[in-house]
């Protein structure tokens, strides 16, 4: 396959870089460093202490360059994707981020951080936002190194990118595909197991939560109020574009809370539907719950009906 050619200012790029040694680490960095200064935006490099160190002592210093650590800057998947979608909203800059996600030591855990690569294109799309993602071939499993590759609209090495992913798939299509690792539901007995007909039982079955959450949980009440805003909108939601009735299974554990909000409509075109910033007066419910929640995923069911899986920051 041809490569797309050089990264284009003023534009979105969202760019894998595979390597297996320091020394192309630094060159394919010190690359992408280079044309985001050129182009007069903001850059970021950020990584480990270790790794982090070792590429400030070879980039050195710039006004417009700065450096960071994932253990800083990078708390939550929702979060962290949504902190630069607010960045971005405020500040006209070009913005140009280069470094690793931090995926963590256990296999199992990389899921929700690939899951996050992904959803960076339907966020952040649109803007003049550039990103050069960095995988060490020699640390990470090969469904790791797979995932990513579906996550990552281009490879890279650095300035120039190599290829377009032949692996790439689309947000709704990669949340819809095994790599994606997306949760399922707790298969244990629910909490709470209510029928909402009209906007009166989505208020009753609201503080029924509330109540339940904190007598069974240690969930903080930051994240209880969070989660329970969120379902509120996705509730009411399902009422007025689905269709009743709307079924709700709530799962309230002591560190996690989670919920399924299923309505009996045709199901719902865009199953990746409120990442973007409502612009006029476009819906603003899954925008709002996904702001808030650390997963909301959407399904449609086999025989029908809209499902959103939602669990707690």
């Amino acid at each position: 396959m041809n490569g797309p050619g050089p990264i284009a200012p003023g534009r979105y790029s969202h760019d894998l870089l595979l390597h297996d040694c320091d020394d192309d680490l630094v060159a394919a960095t010190r690359a992408f460093v280079e044309l985001g200064l050129a182009s007069g935006g903001q850059v970021l490099v950020h990584s480990s202490q270790e790794r982090v160190a070792m590429l400030r002592e070879a980039l050195g210093s710039h006004p417009r360059l700065d450096y960071g650590l994932d253990r800083d800057l990078y708390l939550a998947p929702t979060t962290t994707l949504f902190a630069y979608e607010r960045k971005l909203a405020t500040d006209p800059s070009e913005m140009w981020v280069t470094g690793t996600v931090p995926l963590g030591e256990d296999p199992a855990g990389h899921a929700a951080w690939i899951r996050y690569e992904s959803m960076v294109t339907e966020v952040l799309g649109h803007l003049a936002f550039h990103a050069l993602c960095t995988y060490d071939t020699r640390a990470l499993p090969a469904s790791t190194i797979a995932a990513a590759k579906a996550a990552h609209p281009g490879l890279s090495s650095g300035g120039d990118r190599t290829s377009s992913s032949a692996d790439y798939l689309e947000p709704a299509d990669f949340l819809a595909h095994p790599l994606a690792g997306v949760p399922q539901p707790p298969q244990t007995q629910p909490s709470v197991v209510e029928t909402a007909y009209s906007l009166h039982d989505v208020r009753r079955i609201r503080h029924l939560m509330a109540s339940t959450a904190e007598s069974a949980s240690a969930v903080s009440r930051d994240a209880v109020e969070g989660f329970i805003i969120a379902a509120h909108e996705v509730m009411t939601n399902a009422l007025r574009h689905g269709g009743a009735p709307v079924e709700v299974e709530v799962w309230v554990e002591t560190s996690k809370l989670a919920c399924t909000v299923t309505d009996a409509g045709p199901g719902i075109p865009d199953t990746v539907s409120g990442y973007r910033r409502p612009v006029g007066t476009g819906s603003t419910g899954l925008w709002v719950a996904r702001q808030l929640c650390e997963e909301v995923l959407i399904s449609n069911q086999p025989g029908g009906g809209c499902r959103v899986f939602l669990t707690s920051a």
